[in-house]
């Protein structure tokens, strides 16, 4: 065969570009095929990683007849097109994409809505293009900029859902896809803002803003901020961005195996930093992310933006060693703090698919913005790319009260425990107090880490009586078992036990009431010294009878503690820093208290998106004097005045993720 005549080209087919030249570059002899040149096999586009058809990127390969022997395959000459994906990510190669948001991922019929990419090019050029299309309607779209406004059309019906897709094309011709879906709501559904990463939607509550101007480079997410719908300026501390936080998609890095293990790896990224310290306030494992929340205390102020910045860095990158290219700028006069409140979620699908979810909060005015950061942060907000939502109203009548709740507190009483039972004593109030408003019937019995003894009168819902149960004193046995003599306390011949406990024996729990169980020891629990045998934290009487266990320890040496509170759907909070004990305590009377409800909800919702009514009104999210969602339960607990009277008729309403969920 002439060689004038010949055509070369790369087995790999990972080459940019049309030309005869283009394919030519960088191919060794022993990588090339030779055809005929009527026949061309060219590579149309690289594929970069995160695309929606291959993980690790790929290309894009065309088959053709070049008819007026040009050298390249015009597209009419395109006989056949197809994807040829990577199966291990190629050393250099990063995304173009690093956010996708729309402004409403929930809109109304007749909504106007703004699908904004923010992206860079490979090469390090600027010359971005872009092409929309509507996957649903199979319709290629005029708009090539990096935002597109549509409006949702007034005949769309409640459920409907609309596909967006975008293309985006840098200087090397490499490319990347995405897509957006937004589901048609009612207009009772409180509005989310959508996000699009490469393998997840991941909605934000109202109230958050997203910037335009959004991170570029190893980042794979949203950076958000306080908007103007969280509060009245004149409420906030000292500027319009008292809040920063992200959500991104990330991969493990051969660190966590599960949910819990990879937040307690960024956890201990973020606590190692110098200047940083973290006090565990609540730590729990929910039907899909493991959820932390933290008190962070700086060694030097910082903004908002700042913080969020550094956290990114941190922790919040998809490639190890990554950068930032560019990040939002502050605002002007923003506030600065050295202490905040740090929520840091995890969610793991797999080692290369994990959801990291963080919001920071000036910590003089965390309550104040209780409810968007629990709902940015819950897990609840998170499905895959493929996964669609609906819609749910569960209806219920109100009783005039919350429910029952019964919690059985185990203090160890050993030498070293002084300190800690003078902060338990103090932080009592606290904790009836958010028990009380929420109108629940509640008891409260004490024993200790060495025996089964009710302390004082036994069970009680007077607030002196707890307050001196909980200074157990000092001379127990150091021998300390929390889990052992809780364990005794509860036994119950009706349940198939030989014998009662205390708390049986007591009258506890009561028909129809819930039991919290809540452990303080700054020592690992010993319970083989007592049993004989080593504990089982999966298989127990504690998750049998469905007992949350909340333990309040010493981290770096829980024993079982730990894994028998994330098993139980309890959570776990550090001992160490005492002044932290009332917020250790209201977490774990807020998530108690959902354990008691009577508002069990049918389906997971997207936490943001809930509507509360009672005989028809709306009720404010709100801690003090409205209702919260509490996760672990899945369930709505009313506060103070909002309480519904007996037969109220409640409606609670929301969206859900149908399908999606990662594994805890």
């Amino acid at each position: 065969m002439d060689s004038n005549v010949q055509r070369v080209i790369c087995r790999a087919g990972l080459g940019v570009g049309l030309s005869v030249m283009g394919l030519l570059a960088g191919c060794s002899e022993s990588e090339v095929d030779i055809v005929a040149f009527e026949q061309l096999t060219a590579v149309a586009a690289t594929i970069a990683p995160e695309d929606r058809r291959c993980a690790f990127g790929g290309a894009v390969i065309q088959t053709g007849i070049d008819d007026n022997r040009n050298g390249t395959l015009d597209t009419e000459e395109v006989d056949d097109a197809r994807v040829s994906c990577n199966t291990s990510l190629p050393s250099g190669a990063s995304p173009l994409i690093s956010s996708f948001v729309a402004s409403n991922g929930m809109p109304v019929a007749g909504e106007t809505v703004t699908l904004t990419v923010g992206a860079s090019d490979s090469a390090g050029g600027s010359a971005l293009t872009y092409s929309w299309f509507n996957v649903t309607e199979q319709l290629l779209l005029a708009e090539t900029g990096a935002a597109l406004t549509v409006v949702i059309p007034d005949t769309a019906e409640v459920g409907d859902t609309i596909v967006y897709q975008v293309t985006v094309t840098d200087s090397a011709q490499v490319e990347q896809i995405r897509r957006m879906t937004l589901v048609v709501s009612e207009t009772v559904v409180r509005p989310v803002t959508a996000v699009s990463t490469e393998s997840h939607q991941i909605f934000l509550p109202d109230g958050l803003e997203a910037p335009v101007d959004q991170p570029t480079g190893d980042f794979d997410g949203v950076v958000f901020f306080a908007g103007t719908n969280s509060l009245p300026d004149a409420q906030k501390m000292r500027s319009p961005r008292d809040l920063g936080g992200f959500a991104a998609q990330r991969r493990n890095f051969g660190r966590g195996s599960n949910a819990r293990s990879e937040l307690d790896q960024l956890r201990n990224v973020v606590s190692t930093q110098n200047g940083y310290s973290l006090t565990n306030i609540s730590t729990a494992v929910t039907r899909a992310c493991a959820v932390g929340r933290f008190a962070l205390d700086l060694a030097d102020p910082a903004t908002p933006t700042s913080l969020t910045r550094s956290l990114v860095e941190l922790i919040g990158l998809n490639a190890e060693g990554g950068q930032l290219t560019a990040f939002p700028a502050p605002v002007a006069s923003e506030g600065e703090s050295t202490a905040y409140e740090f929520r840091l979620s995890v969610c793991f699908y797999s080692p290369d698919d994990v959801v990291v979810l963080v919001s920071t909060v000036i910590d003089e005015v965390k309550q104040r913005y209780e409810a968007v950061t629990r709902g940015v942060t819950d897990g609840t907000n998170v499905g895959t790319a493929e996964s669609t939502r609906a819609e749910a109203a569960d209806e219920f009548v109100g009783s005039g009260s919350g429910g029952l709740a019964d919690f059985l507190f185990v203090v160890d009483n050993s030498g070293s425990m002084g300190n800690e039972q003078a902060a338990l004593s103090q932080a009592a109030a606290d904790f009836i107090s958010v028990i009380t408003a929420s109108g629940l019937d509640f008891r409260i019995g004490t024993i200790t880490t060495d025996r089964q003894t009710l302390r004082g009168q036994g069970y009680t819902a007077d607030t002196m009586q707890f307050e001196q149960d909980a200074v157990a004193g000092t001379s127990g046995s150091g021998r300390e078992s929390g889990i052992y003599w809780a364990e005794r306390s509860l036994l119950s011949t009706a349940l198939g036990d030989a014998e009662d406990g205390s708390s049986t024996l007591a009258g506890y729990p009561r028909a129809g009431a819930s039991l919290s169980v809540v452990m303080l020891s700054d020592e690992p629990d010993q319970y083989s010294r007592y049993a004989g045998t080593a504990f089982d934290p999966t298989d127990n009487l504690f998750i049998d009878r469905s007992y949350p266990v909340y333990s309040i320890i010493n981290e770096g040496s829980p024993g079982d503690y730990d894994d028998l509170a994330l098993a139980t759907g309890g959570s776990t909070a550090s001992i160490a820093d005492t002044s932290q004990f009332p917020a250790i305590m209201n977490a774990i009377a807020t998530n108690a208290g959902g354990a008691a409800s009577l508002f069990q909800l049918d389906e997971t919702p997207i936490s943001s998106t809930l509507v509360v009514t009672v005989d028809g009104v709306e009720v404010p999210e709100d801690v003090d004097n409205g209702w919260q969602y509490v996760a672990g339960s899945n369930s709505i607990v009313f506060r103070g005045t909002a309480v519904p009277g007996e037969g109220a008729a409640i409606v609670v309403r929301y969206q859900y993720v149908e399908s999606g969920e990662a594994a805890g």
